[in-house]
């Protein structure tokens, strides 16, 4: 083993081929900047997520580098040593520094005694990818290096549990021990050791893609793949961005499995297939850096695949982000549907003198179809009634799939009370990793045999009946998933599962790609789909908005960065305090009237049924309306979230509570 000191420049080389110990000295963690680094981390929504230096990976300038995050993996694999845990799994995307970080994580582990298993069969795995095979392999976690949708000069960390669940708990542990680093460092005594990365713990080994497709057939129905072979003889072609991430190769691989043609003349037209960290810049506009969030209307309307449409080279596209949680699609409608398709919510664009208009969909949408599509084959097939169905949402979610519980519930009262069964509603703060607690206590209650009861972040129980199945997990911000009437079991059938629990877009792709082959054969489009089924099922929260406010620009580094974060947090605090006291107030008149104050006379606040906190934001319940304000675990934003049926006042309203943010703001730049 070589010894490397750490004393003063960040600037160290690691040689691969050897075993390391880098003892770091006091005056090393003082001159980078480490101690508040330490004093500031955290894992959030999505683990840990901060900017780099695209140029030098070991500065110390930017708050991910080198030694940041080989502290944060010190940390992680000391907490899995004390617990007795053995094996991992390590992959990512295609960031900047992806295959460095793995690298240096991996040796860190195997030096600690732990088996690192890493990607056997594509160079980058989706974070679906790292949640299933985790689970299926039978290994005691992992983490996926990435930072999803955010701009690429970000990197990330997310691990997650041996069920492939984003870290709960032991998210605080791994914060403790990184503190305890830090003190360590204080008395200049800590170190940390890599062993060579040829170590016999580091194994190329780690294979999910022939268990995953299997798996995708019990949550997929047979007639979705029946109509997607039908509609490929029939000429149909649908676009897809994989913004230069991990879903080209790992997309590619599933569709041949399921024997979906791909290329000039398959099915599938890929766009932006190549893998490239800058994401094909497809976030790039008029000078400024706005990451690849498909969800994003600066990203959706400028990815091209609008003009694919209007050519006439596509029938239908979507877009996938770099790990494939994040899904979004982009469609063609006959002009003379426009206006009702915007009455129904959907954002449209007419193109003058075509006849036709280009319809952006909202993930919420999209999941709203997707279970309403789902509930209509259950109730077809009788499935539906055999188990109480339970649709879980945020609280930010769109409460219009949450509807479609209740006008089911309605429609087939007779055949859900001879069965006991019918179709549940749960919610849940915004992080995939509640969902997944949701599903790991519905499995540990039905092993127990009797009526599975949750309690949710307000302390209310919620009764999801004896026989509770998944049918969709819906996150506002576009990762979702869904779940099988029968369990899954790991490799060994030493585990079992009824859902995955991480977000995963390629279920989610599969299930739309049959409802558009179905489409292509019946000559309709997708946007004549959704207003049918919101107007069939009379829905009453149509118009959906979220107002992302910028706190800060992190792509800012050095002391600007530091002062514009200090107003930036100073502003977050003083929204996320002024808002969350509504839900202290004794009444809700009170609440209201505090709120009008913040407000001012701009526009009139609606009365109040109820206001509370759900756990990461104030949710207000305003009768035919709902409002909610949360800071973004992921990005220096604040999220202004808005539902209901009256989109001019929606958008007033909405606009003068991101007021009351913008004035705050101006006030701490002045100061």
């Amino acid at each position: 083993m070589i010894e490397i000191k750490a004393d003063q420049d960040p600037h160290i080389r690691i040689p691969d081929d050897q075993d390391v110990r880098i003892p770091y000295r006091k005056s090393f963690f003082e001159k980078n900047g480490l101690f508040k680094w330490i004093s500031d981390f955290k894992l959030g929504t999505a683990g840990y997520r901060d900017t780099i230096n695209m140029n030098d990976f070991f500065s110390t300038d930017a708050p991910y580098n080198a030694h940041t995050i080989m502290i944060v993996a010190e940390a992680m694999a000391r907490i899995y040593g004390k617990k007795g845990y053995q094996s991992i799994h390590l992959g990512g995307e295609v960031r900047r520094y992806t295959s460095e970080i793995i690298n240096l994580v991996a040796r860190i582990f195997a030096s600690h005694g732990i088996t690192v298993h890493l990607n056997a069969e594509k160079a980058t795995t989706p974070i679906w990818a790292t949640s299933f095979g985790i689970f299926y392999n039978e290994l005691d976690g992992g983490a996926n290096i990435t930072a999803s949708h955010s701009q690429n000069f970000k990197q990330g960390f997310k691990p997650v549990d041996e069920k492939g669940m984003q870290l709960l708990a032991m998210a605080d542990e791994i914060r403790d021990e990184v503190r305890r680093i830090g003190q360590e460092a204080e008395s200049n005594s800590f170190s940390i050791s890599l062993s060579s990365l040829n170590s016999p713990l580091i194994r190329k080994d780690f294979r999910y893609l022939d268990a995953y497709a299997d798996y995708l057939k019990d949550i997929i129905p047979e007639e979705a793949f029946r109509l997607i072979r039908e509609a490929e003889k029939a000429g149909m072609k649908v676009g897809v961005s994989t913004v230069g991430g991990s879903m080209h190769e790992n997309s590619l691989a599933l569709f041949e499995r399921f024997g979906i043609k791909t290329g000039p003349d398959g099915l599938i037209q890929y766009m932006h297939w190549e893998k490239r960290d800058d994401f094909h810049k497809v976030g790039e506009i008029d000078g400024r850096n706005y990451g690849c969030d498909p969800t994003k209307p600066i990203i959706y309307r400028n990815i091209g695949l609008k003009e694919k449409l209007l050519s006439g080279e596509i029938h239908f596209g979507f877009i996938w982000d770099p790990d494939g949680d994040r899904y979004n699609i982009v469609t063609i409608a006959p002009d003379s549907l426009g206006n009702r398709a915007e009455e129904s919510g959907l954002e449209v664009e007419f193109i003058a003198g075509t006849g036709r208009c280009i319809v952006y969909f909202k993930p919420n949408q999209i999941y709203f179809l997707n279970a309403a599509l789902k509930l209509e084959m259950l109730a077809q097939s009788g499935d539906l009634f055999k188990h109480d169905y339970v649709i879980g949402t945020t609280y930010p979610t769109s409460k219009s799939i949450g509807e479609l519980a209740e006008v089911f519930n309605k429609r087939y009262a007779r055949e859900f009370a001879r069965s006991g069964t019918r179709i549940r509603v749960f919610n849940t703060p915004v992080g995939f990793k509640y969902f997944g607690e949701m599903v790991g206590d519905i499995e540990a209650q039905l092993d127990r045999g009797k009526e599975v009861v949750l309690k949710d972040v307000t302390g209310k129980e919620v009764s999801l009946g004896r026989s509770p199945r998944i049918l969709i997990m819906a996150e506002e911000s576009g990762g979702a998933a869904m779940g099988s009437a029968a369990w899954r079991f790991s490799k060994q059938k030493i585990r079992k599962s009824l859902a995955m629990k991480e977000k995963d877009g390629m279920q989610i792709a599969l299930m739309n790609l049959g409802a558009m082959s179905k489409l292509y054969l019946e000559n309709k489009s997708f946007a004549e789909l959704y207003v049918e089924k919101i107007e069939e099922y009379d829905i009453q929260y149509r118009y959906y908005s979220r107002i992302d406010k910028t706190l800060f620009d992190e792509s800012l580094v050095g002391e600007a960065r530091e002062r514009a974060k200090t107003i930036g947090n100073k502003a977050k605090d003083y929204m996320v305090d002024a808002f969350q006291a509504l839900t202290l107030k004794k009444s809700p008149g009170e609440a209201q009237e505090a709120l009008q104050k913040l407000v001012g006379e701009s526009v009139r606040v609606p009365e109040i049924k109820k206001v509370f906190w759900a756990g990461d934001g104030t949710y207000i319940d305003f009768g035919a309306l709902w409002f909610e304000l949360r800071a973004s675990g992921t990005d220096a934003v604040l999220r202004f979230y808005i539902e209901g049926r009256d989109k001019k006042f929606l958008d007033t309203l909405n606009k003068a509570f991101v007021g009351i943010a913008d004035r705050k703001i101006q006030e701490l730049k002045k100061a």
